[in-house]
């Protein structure tokens, strides 16, 4: 069974907004789904769940160890979504 997260599930340490920010248009074409905005808590609780439904893990412990790796500082600056995937992976080693 997949993963459904919920925005309680996400660590309290980091911050996320729960709106479309001010910079992102209503618009989801190709560069949204290319780009992750690490800011925005619904495109991180979605790229969050398909990581861990990609790997089959379904515990908190396994959520918060993914969502550490997101945000390190070497992948600050990196928001396309298959490059942030790879690398995640390659720190969590899955």
């Amino acid at each position: 069974m997949a993963v459904k997260l919920k925005h309680s599930d996400l660590q309290g340490k980091y911050q996320y907004t729960w709106n479309r920010d001010k910079g992102d248009s209503p618009y989801t074409g190709e560069q949204d789904r290319r780009q992750v905005d690490k800011d925005e808590g619904y495109e991180v609780l979605y790229f969050l769940e398909t990581l861990l439904n990609k790997h089959g893990k379904k515990t908190l412990g396994d959520l918060h160890a993914a969502e550490n790796a997101f945000h390190t500082k070497e992948l600050s600056q990196i928001t396309d979504r298959a490059t942030l995937i790879a690398r995640v992976e390659r720190i969590l080693g899955w």
